[in-house]
């Protein structure tokens, strides 16, 4: 009888533990939805004229529903904007940290970096348009977040033409000078990508941008 009944409880535990990891998982797949709406709905209306009611109609979802996870479209806006910008970081990272010649690493990241934009076209519309006037009450938070992001982001250019000059691969020129000259370079042709919504694939402006910055455009 003992047995039985813990057997019973057992069987209780388990289905209340199947039960549990099911909701959770419809709760991040619907988290999942509504911040793949909202990215969709801020890129074609930006920030003020998005609306939560056309997130909800986007997501096929209930008004309320996007209010149980979210607080407002600044705060969808804001997770939308943070989450990428760390993947890509992520993504970038996991690839050139093996490479030992700096210039490949270079390389490597302007080709993981060009890949990841493709991929999330959507987003880094909103990233490059509204990046220098995020316009809404808890907008410097935002900015602090974003511009953190960016800071890291030069801060591993940096250390490339530091180990690069140091192994005399690069001009004896400051790192932080090299950094933000190719990091304007950059997104000088991710802007025009993005604004003129070119057919062209992004990765193939790759070796272009890298032999302007490497060798300049004199014969």
């Amino acid at each position: 009888m003992i047995h039985k009944m813990n057997s019973d409880t057992d069987i209780t535990k388990r289905s209340a533990d199947v039960i549990q990891r099911r909701k959770e998982r419809e709760k991040n797949q619907r988290r999942k939805k509504i911040l793949k709406a909202a990215e969709k709905v801020f890129a074609k209306r930006g920030f003020q004229g998005a609306t939560i009611q056309e997130i909800a109609l986007e997501a096929e979802l209930s008004v309320g529903t996007i209010y149980n996870f979210f607080s407002g479209k600044d705060a969808l806006y804001s997770k939308i904007l943070t989450t990428h910008l760390d993947e890509m970081r992520e993504k970038v990272l996991r690839h050139i940290t093996p490479i030992g010649n700096v210039k490949e690493r270079l390389k490597a990241m302007l080709f993981f970096q060009s890949e990841f934009i493709e991929k999330n076209r959507n987003f880094f519309i909103i990233f490059f348009r509204d990046q220098s006037r995020f316009p809404w009450a808890p907008a410097k938070d935002l900015e602090k977040e974003v511009s953190l992001r960016y800071e890291r982001f030069l801060e591993t250019l940096r250390d490339i033409f530091e180990e690069g000059i140091e192994k005399g691969v690069f001009k004896p020129l400051p790192p932080e000078d090299l950094a933000e000259a190719w990091g304007g370079l950059c997104n000088a042709f991710f802007f025009k990508w993005l604004t003129e919504k070119s057919k062209w694939p992004l990765k193939s402006k790759v070796m272009t941008i890298y032999e302007i910055f490497m060798n300049g455009v004199g014969k």
